[in-house]
């Protein structure tokens, strides 16, 4: 933890010299929101259903610095949430990402670093469509990466990725802290200049505070195509092996004659392995007043507490603009997940969200926008089902751009 905390500022002071010394430009993009609502099921939960007015100010930037040869670039931003029902309830959320660069003759190495402290509850909904808890979390990823270009037309690019996720008060809840180490190796191809093809081989290992070890390795490939100017398509195709090694107690009964007396515990260590396909496929068209996209996957995901996760995800996405001034969005979503290799049956579940946005431009640097969103979440394990409505109103401020060449 302190060793990358350490890694981190030593990245950023490299930087920040070789801004200094070669010459660089710097720019900066600041956001200030304010959002405030109500939620009428705050934890997406089938008892005990807490509904609450809420407020949340959100300040954010964006900001990059570039030489000739490297650069960097991420995002800074804040959540501070407060609701009227519980002051137990309030949370101060921190995301920074930063992505690094240094070209050279045909290849390039970057460095990827990213930091989360949030609640659970948002980003394990994003990320499988599953729903526990709501409890805070700190996530710490770390992705050195390279490519080389054989020529303009050829590309192999290869990468690796450690993740270190804690919980708090994980013992009472469904998360165990984990952590996941990953590569993935991939090599594009420009067939023409409408049509890009890819073959990417990844794998990635985790282990929990439970003792469960999985390893999965994933082999895909497919095109992507550009049919005009506004419609576009992917399609990617592949299969994947999954490992699960764990173990499962077991009480033995002990028998007098015909009577059971007793019992005693035994405990079995278990290796579990299968196969499965993966995919990811998406459509994209743009309109004079808006767009339409769609988007389909199946992969596995570790990101609930380091167990394999097969994960299906629907999603459809629309904005279409009223006015120079006024836009309309609708995003819906359905998320299925699965237990890979029966670790655990109540991770089977479907999940529902839709979500219509308004939003008015009001004035250069000013917009107000309204939301309502709506999920649910049902299980394979239990007949409840799990429902919540929210409304928001948000007013964002987005500062004017700043840029500096030095």
């Amino acid at each position: 933890m302190r060793a990358t905390f350490r890694n981190i500022t030593a990245g950023l002071i490299i930087i920040s010299n070789a801004g200094t010394v070669f010459g660089a430009e710097w720019k900066i993009d600041p956001t200030l929101r304010l959002r405030t609502g109500y939620n009428d099921n705050l934890r997406l939960s089938t008892n005990n259903e807490i509904s609450t007015a809420e407020a949340t100010f959100s300040p954010d930037a964006v900001f990059s610095v570039t030489t000739p040869t490297s650069g960097a670039s991420g995002k800074v931003g804040f959540d501070f949430r407060r609701y009227e029902e519980d002051s137990d309830l309030d949370d101060n959320n921190t995301r920074l990402d930063l992505n690094t660069f240094h070209n050279m003759e045909r290849s390039r190495l970057g460095l990827d670093l990213g930091f989360i402290k949030d609640t659970t509850l948002d980003s394990q909904l994003e990320a499988t469509g599953l729903a526990f808890d709501r409890i805070p979390r700190r996530r710490i990823t770390v992705s050195p990466n390279w490519s080389y270009s054989f020529n303009e037309r050829t590309r192999l690019s290869a990468s690796y990725g450690y993740t270190d996720v804690e919980y708090n008060n994980s013992s009472n809840t469904a998360f165990v802290n984990y952590n996941l180490n990953s590569g993935q190796l991939a090599l594009n191809r420009v067939l023409n200049e409408k049509t890009t093809a890819s073959l990417t081989l990844s794998g990635s290992k985790s282990s929990n505070d439970n003792d469960i070890e999985s390893v999965n390795a994933n082999l895909q490939g497919g095109v992507s195509y550009r049919y005009s100017e506004t419609l576009s398509a992917s399609l990617f195709i592949g299969v994947r092996r999954t490992e699960v090694d764990f173990s499962q107690t077991s009480q033995i009964p002990i028998f007098s004659g015909n009577t059971i007396i007793g019992f005693v515990p035994l405990t079995q260590d278990i290796s579990n392995s299968d196969w499965g396909s993966t995919y990811s496929a998406s459509i994209d068209k743009a309109f004079l007043l808006g767009n339409i996209g769609l988007s389909a996957s199946r992969d596995i995901s570790n990101d609930i507490n380091g167990q394999p996760i097969e994960t299906t995800r629907v999603r459809a996405t629309s904005l279409y603009r009223f006015s120079e001034i006024l836009s309309a969005n609708l995003n819906l979503a359905f998320f299925n997940s699965q237990s890979s290799n029966n670790v655990g049956n109540s991770l089977n579940r479907n999940y529902y969200e839709i979500e219509p946005t308004f939003t008015w431009a009001m004035k250069k640097f000013w917009s107000l926008s309204g939301s309502y969103r709506y999920r649910k979440q049902t299980f394979d394990d239990i007949k409840d089902d799990a429902t919540q409505n929210a409304a928001y109103l948000t007013l964002a401020y987005r500062w004017p751009k700043i840029a500096v060449s030095r």
